[in-house]
């Protein structure tokens, strides 16, 4: 067990808890997306304040002068003045739905069905496109190269597993197995320039709710191994050196 990853855990370890093993964790992007309903809100990096403000500035000026630019010019058409002003002496002016004047249309305002969205909903819409092409992509190539991640609903222990350590946000990059639990780990740094790993709890495990840790057969998976809890549900785990996931499986059926 390398200093660097032993080091990382034993702020997170409870009073008389031992640490047996710790090593890197490599997470497996075949793994399902979580359901919108059952992650937690975050708030946006700062990457994506800084987008999203970009967007919102260019839409802003784009959409929001629109309205009043097309009014100005109709009113100031000569045309416009003719037609409102002989409307006003013989016949009513055309209206459109609900009693909406055509003018009104004509200035932008669409109604609730047809009206503008808010800038802050296409920015979000990118970002959505953007995670959902990413995120079908990976699921393919893991799929197809180290099988089914995960097997259980997100109600089993294996997709409480997997909603925890989603919701802890940030990227899983530790994981332990101690005489009471298993650990895994998130790193909060956003540096580009100093990659001195800010760790949090990602999600913690009691090793009785775990059945049985099995290397993954594939030789291709090198680093991967499943985790199956009591319930019958399993989660694909892994690290980027089979040494590692070796060491985990064999400290796991070794016991205490």
């Amino acid at each position: 067990m390398k200093p660097f990853y032993r080091d990382c855990f034993p702020s997170y370890l409870q009073p008389g808890e031992r640490l047996i093993i710790a090593s890197d964790y490599c997470h497996n992007a075949a793994l399902p997306f979580v359901p919108a309903e059952l992650r937690t809100p975050r708030p946006p990096s700062p990457l994506e304040q800084r987008v999203r403000g970009a967007l919102g500035n260019a839409l802003g000026k784009v959409t929001k002068p629109l309205g009043p630019a097309i009014s100005n010019r109709l009113a100031n058409n000569p045309v416009t003045r003719a037609v409102s002003g002989s409307a006003g002496n013989s016949a009513p002016r055309p209206v459109g739905k609900e009693g909406e004047s055509v003018a009104t249309y004509a200035a932008g305002d669409f109604g609730v069905q047809g009206g503008r969205r808010p800038d802050r909903d296409l920015s979000e819409a990118v970002f959505e496109i953007q995670d959902t092409i990413e995120d079908a992509a990976s699921d393919a190539i893991e799929r197809m190269m180290y099988g089914k991640p995960m097997e259980g609903g997100w109600s089993s222990m294996a997709g409480r597993f997997l909603v925890d350590l989603t919701n802890a946000g940030d990227e899983p990059r530790f994981q332990a197995l101690t005489d009471r639990r298993l650990i895994v780990l998130v790193d909060r740094n956003k540096s580009w320039l100093n990659g001195t790993p800010k760790c949090d709890l990602g999600v913690a495990v009691p090793r009785t709710n775990i059945a049985r840790v099995t290397a993954h057969s594939k030789a291709i998976t090198k680093g991967r191994f499943d985790v199956t809890f009591i319930d019958g549900s399993w989660i694909a785990l892994g690290s980027l050196h089979r040494a590692n996931m070796e060491g985990i499986v064999a400290a796991f059926h070794q016991g205490v």
